[in-house]
C-alpha cells in the first residue's frame, strides 16, 4: 500500500451517467492498535460499491459554478435551503446539484420541481460525505464545470452579493480552494424557527438561551495541541461564538484549512488531488484536502472581510439516522492522526 489513504480512483474513468451506473471504491477502515505508545495502527482495505442515478437539470449551465448539496431525507430542510438560494438570487450565479444519500423521503421530486440536478447514491456501508461529493464532482467535470462549491444542507446565504463577492475574491486571487466566515443564524432565520437548544447543548452544554445566535460559527482555522491524543493537532474553529466584526475574523487571509460546510474549489485541482479522501467518511475530510492542497504548494484562502453566510450547525448534530459518534468516526480519527500528526506542526512553524 503506497499511501495511508485511498484517493478517489474513478476520476479518469469514462462512466456513462446517462443511466444507472456503479462505482467501486477502495477505502481504508481502522482495524486495531498495534502499538499505542508509538502510534502504530492497522487499517483494512475494503471495497464499497456505490450505485448511482443522475438526472441533469434542463437549465444546467457549465459556465457557472455548481453548488453540491448532499442530503439524506430532511426534505423540509432541503426545500428551505433551496428557497433561501432562490431568494438571494444565487440561482443566476450557480447551478444547484442535489446529492441524495439513500433517502426514504422523495428528495428527487423536490430537486426536479425546483430545477436542480439530482444524483441518487446508494451503498451498503453507510454515510460517506467524501464519496457523495466526489461522485458529483466527477459528473460536474464531465459536464464542463471548472468550479464546484461544497454547500451543506443547513448552510444559507445572507446576501446574494456576498456569494458574488466570495467568487470574485476566489477568482481574482487565483485561489484553488477558498472558504469564508460562517455565522449561527438568528432565530427568525433558522429552519426550526424555535429556540430548541437540545441538539447544540449536547455538544456545547455551556450555551443556554440561544447565546450562540448571530455569533461566529467558523472564523478561520485554529489548532488544539495535545501530544497524548490520537490526533495530536486537533482542528477547530477560530473564534467560535465570538463577535462577527472582530478584526481577527473580519479579514481575508491564508489558512491551513477552511470548513467543508462551504468550500469553493477549482475542479481540475480537486481532481488532481484525488478529491475528498474516501477513507475519511464522516470527519476531517475537509481539513485533509486543505492540508493536501497546502502540501502541494497552494494555500487555502479564508475570505471573511465584510461577508458571511449562515450555518445552522445544530441541525446536523442529530439529523442522521446513524449515530454521530460511531466506529467510522473513530476510524477517521485514527487515520487523520496517522496522516498528519507529524506534518501539521511543521506547517505551523513556517
Amino acid at each position: 500500500m503506497k499511501k495511508l489513504y485511498c484517493e478517489a480512483s474513478f476520476f479518469e474513468e469514462e462512466i456513462d451517467f446517462s443511466s444507472q451506473f456503479s462505482i467501486t471504491q477502495e477505502e481504508l477502515v481502522f482495524n486495531k492498535i498495534l502499538d499505542q505508545k508509538n502510534r502504530k495502527f492497522s487499517f483494512l482495505k475494503t471495497e464499497v460499491k456505490y450505485v448511482c442515478n443522475f438526472q441533469k437539470a434542463a437549465n444546467f449551465d457549465s459556465a457557472l459554478p455548481t453548488l453540491i448539496i448532499p442530503i439524506r431525507d430532511n426534505s423540509e430542510l432541503l426545500s428551505y435551503t433551496i428557497k433561501n438560494i432562490d431568494e438571494n438570487n444565487i440561482r443566476s450565479q450557480a447551478n444547484i446539484f442535489i446529492v441524495d444519500d439513500r433517502s426514504k423521503e422523495d428528495i428527487r421530486k423536490i430537486a426536479i420541481e425546483n430545477s436542480c440536478s439530482y444524483l441518487r447514491v446508494d451503498n451498503e456501508k453507510g454515510f460517506n460525505f467524501s464519496m457523495l461529493n466526489n461522485i458529483a464532482a466527477y459528473i460536474c467535470n464531465k459536464l464542463g464545470n471548472s468550479t464546484i462549491v461544497l454547500w451543506n444542507s443547513d448552510l444559507w446565504a445572507v446576501s446574494g452579493s456576498y456569494f458574488k463577492e466570495l467568487l470574485n475574491r476566489h477568482y481574482s486571487d487565483n485561489s484553488k480552494l477558498s472558504g469564508t466566515k460562517l455565522v449561527y443564524p438568528p432565530s427568525e432565520k433558522s429552519f426550526s424557527k424555535t429556540e430548541d437548544t437540545k441538539n447544540i447543548q449536547d455538544f456545547f452544554p455551556q450555551l443556554l438561551g440561544g447565546k450562540w445566535r448571530e455569533k461566529v460559527q467558523f472564523g478561520g482555522e485554529m489548532w488544539i495541541t495535545n501530544p497524548s491524543n490520537i490526533v495530536t493537532y486537533q482542528p477547530n474553529h477560530f473564534k467560535r461564538f465570538g463577535n462577527i466584526s472582530d478584526p481577527l475574523v473580519n479579514c481575508d487571509r491564508g489558512s491551513l484549512f477552511v470548513t467543508g460546510a462551504l468550500q469553493v474549489i477549482d475542479l481540475e485541482f480537486y481532481i488532481e488531488l484525488g478529491g475528498l479522501n474516501p477513507s475519511l467518511s464522516k470527519n476531517y475530510q475537509d481539513v485533509d484536502i486543505c492540508l493536501r492542497a497546502y502540501e502541494a504548494g497552494f494555500c487555502p484562502m479564508y475570505y471573511g472581510k465584510d461577508i458571511y453566510f449562515y450555518h445552522d450547525e445544530s441541525l446536523t448534530f442529530s439529523s442522521l439516522p446513524e449515530n454521530k459518534v460511531d466506529s467510522q468516526l473513530i476510524s477517521d480519527m485514527y487515520l487523520f492522526g496517522k496522516l498528519w500528526n507529524d506534518k501539521i506542526g511543521k506547517f505551523l512553524s513556517h
